[in-house]
């Protein structure tokens, strides 16, 4: 584990709760949760087993208020933990964009019954959930769903696609937009409703990516009876809701966690003796030199992003600002990693003489993603420009 340099910066009770995260990670994490080596099925149910511990300590969700299971944590030990579970290797929750998106949005906006129902199984990994917002035709224009909700007494029907759907294959549930009111104004009308996904009528389809696996799938939904009970906020009134639910995704795409864990990785990579590239290169100094500055700047712009959650604030254009720069700095690191390993780095896994067993060559892949995930980069200035500089619409 690597000991993380916090400076003066930390108080007595800082401290205090940094040797609690301490002492929490070298007794929780063990053999039995490590991701290394395992095939999928071991590493969801290694996923789930290490968020129920974390669930146990008090430590799934701490920037949630205490009275919803959280700490109501300030950004410095927000970012105490990050540092800490990243210095240790340790896995993410297998929860964690409802941590980071469901649960937020549940707590602004959800009733007592959502909220007594929905946050303690978010935390405890009992009910793992995916997003129902995108469908074809209906990305960067999300305005443009045509996944309909009938009201049909106490309960809505729902009927059509949803796709890129995220940990669609191994979820439980999944929150949906659909249009309940087709002829209101394309941003009203629409509701955003809680879904069982062992419900009659829900198709799952994977879809194959560049990794060679299969983490985004299509949902069909053909006359899916959901109790009305299940909306979450006003009845027509989801658009503001996913509003919310966006701002808090861009702030939890940003979390620094994963981008700590890839400086790292690619620190860890330059001291491998197998490697052509080192710290002795000025030019690869440089550019870790770079790396680092900018991973500590996103450490305070996350901070400050996540303490507006904290106070009950909807995440605003600030949260654009922190998922553009956390997306774009962790694609040019693993970038870089590829760049540095040299011909071997592009090895996949199973290939013989793949660097780090052909994770080099998975992380680039993966990564060409990250700059459209939650948002397009494109998306994100618009709404900096727009909302932070006050420049005229992009039409």
């Amino acid at each position: 584990m690597t000991d993380v340099d916090y400076g003066d910066v930390l108080t007595a009770d800082d401290r205090e709760f940094r040797t609690e995260v301490r002492d929490f990670l070298s007794r929780a994490l063990t053999d039995d949760v490590s991701l290394r080596g395992v095939d999928e099925s071991t590493r969801l149910a290694r996923m789930r087993l290490w968020q129920s511990r974390l669930a146990e300590a008090g430590l799934a969700a701490i920037s949630w208020p205490v009275e919803f299971g959280g700490r109501a944590a300030s950004p410095v030990r927000q970012l105490i933990f990050s540092a800490e579970m990243a210095a240790a290797g340790a896995p993410e929750p297998i929860n964690r964009s409802a941590i980071n998106q469901l649960g937020p949005t549940i707590i602004q906006w959800g009733s007592d019954d959502q909220r007594t129902h929905v946050l303690p199984r978010i935390l405890s990994a009992e009910d793992v959930w995916c997003q129902g917002f995108s469908e074809p035709g209906a990305g960067s224009d999300l305005a443009s769903l045509r996944t309909r909700a009938r009201i049909e007494g106490d309960e809505l029907v729902i009927s059509g696609q949803k796709v890129w759907t995220s940990k669609a294959h191994y979820a439980d549930r999944i929150y949906v937009l659909a249009r309940t009111d087709p002829d209101a104004d394309r941003h009203k009308g629409i509701s955003y409703i809680l879904v069982d996904l062992d419900s009659p009528g829900i198709t799952r389809r994977p879809i194959r990516q560049i990794t060679g696996g299969a983490e985004f799938s299509e949902m069909f939904f053909d006359d899916v009876r959901v109790p009305l009970a299940n909306v979450v906020g006003p009845l027509h009134g989801g658009w503001t809701v996913a509003k919310s639910t966006l701002g808090y995704e861009r702030v939890g795409q940003s979390r620094t966690h994963r981008i700590e864990r890839r400086l790292a990785t690619l620190t860890r990579l330059l001291e491998d003796d197998t490697i052509p590239a080192g710290f002795d290169d000025d030019a690869v100094a440089d550019r870790m030199v770079g790396f680092a500055a900018r991973v500590e700047a996103l450490r305070q712009i996350v901070a400050e992003a996540t303490a507006a959650g904290v106070r009950g604030d909807t995440p605003g254009p600030e949260a654009s600002l922190s998922k553009l720069l956390t997306s774009e700095v962790d694609q040019a690191m693993s970038d870089f990693g590829l760049e540095i390993a040299g011909p071997r780095g592009t090895l996949e896994r199973g290939s013989p003489g793949a660097v780090k067993g052909g994770n080099v060559a998975r992380s680039y892949l993966l990564m060409r993603a990250a700059t459209f995930g939650a948002g397009t980069s494109e998306i994100q200035r618009n709404v900096i420009a727009e909302k932070l500089l006050g420049l005229p619409r992009d039409r």
